[in-house]
């Protein structure tokens, strides 16, 4: 009997033990892996930094201004050529505009990318999704609209319902994919002074973009990209959980890159961690695909003191 207790008494210790172990463990890990994720997060934000300015110092100080009329609004726009110098860009001689009168940005299959998040009103949470993860992404359709996963749930829905909803059956929710009314990038008119993120952003949808193409695609790939894309509107959930890729549900930058995967990976290799324009192989951000070795910057747009200031390779 009292062997039998002392056995008892040696089980619950090493019990004890290994909970300790766990616990220990799990302290140490998890600032670890935060200081971890922290310096990638640095490491790329300066890279993609020192990326937009050689990509503003090519089209060196000249540029034309043109003055707008949006209904009463005006917009005035300072155009910055940026040669064409690699094979990617020369090879695809594609315009980076809509139109000829460079009125609107984006031809089928380009990706454009905004690393602010959209609630700058909100501290914190702000800046850590800008710096972390970017905020928004969307692959324009080829007719000046553009697909997107958004994440802004109606009043009568919920976050826990919209998560819990495994995504391949029918619902009424309004966070689906979906296609954009207009080409909404470049609107001096996007936001009233009563939005929220008047202060911050201005009239405009965001202070700076980034336009981006996949290296070297066939226009067959690019049409099969957006098809996949498109086919996800008004179906597909936003996916809340970003760190838990699912195959029903997709945040903005996954929609993206997955819409390019399916065209530039086999299908046995494929995952819901997108394996193209990403090259880290996890959540996709929106550095991840700023710096993609597999894609490359066309153009790229900042707001000072009012003025849009669009840096964009020439056309040829």
């Amino acid at each position: 009997m009292i062997s039998f207790l002392k056995v008892r008494i040696k089980s619950k210790r090493k019990k004890r033990i290994t909970v300790l172990r766990v616990v220990i463990f799990l302290l140490l890990i998890i600032p670890g892996l935060f200081v971890y994720g922290f310096g990638v997060a640095v490491v790329e934000n300066t890279k993609v930094d020192r990326l937009i300015e050689e990509f503003k110092q090519r089209a060196g100080d000249e540029y034309i201004e043109e003055t707008l009329d949006f209904s009463g609004t005006t917009q005035v726009r300072r155009y910055y050529e940026v040669s064409r110098e690699t094979s990617y860009e020369l090879n695809d001689t594609r315009s980076v505009f809509y139109d000829s009168s460079k009125l609107y940005l984006g031809q089928k299959g380009d990706i454009f990318v905004a690393q602010d998040s959209p609630f700058p009103n909100v501290p914190v949470i702000h800046q850590f999704i800008s710096y972390y993860f970017g905020g928004h992404a969307a692959i324009n359709n080829g007719n000046n609209r553009f697909v997107e996963a958004t994440g802004f749930p109606d009043d009568d829905e919920t976050l826990l319902g919209i998560i819990l909803q495994p995504g391949n059956e029918p619902n009424d929710y309004s966070t689906t994919v979906n296609l954009s009314s207009t080409n909404y990038w470049l609107n001096p008119k996007y936001r009233t002074p009563e939005d929220e993120a008047y202060p911050y952003f201005g009239p405009n949808y965001r202070k700076d973009f980034v336009g981006l193409r996949v290296k070297d695609i066939t226009s067959d790939q690019i049409d099969s990209a957006v098809d996949f894309a498109t086919s996800k509107v008004d179906l597909s959930l936003y996916n809340f959980t970003f760190f838990l890729d699912l195959k029903y549900k997709y945040y903005c930058t996954d929609l993206v890159s997955r819409a390019y995967q399916d065209v530039m990976v086999d299908p046995e290799d494929q995952r819901d961690y997108s394996r193209a324009l990403n090259d880290d192989r996890f959540i996709t951000s929106v550095n991840d695909m700023i710096l993609s070795r597999e894609t490359y910057m066309i153009f790229y747009v900042e707001v000072v003191d009012g003025i849009m200031n669009i840096y964009h390779l020439e056309d040829i």
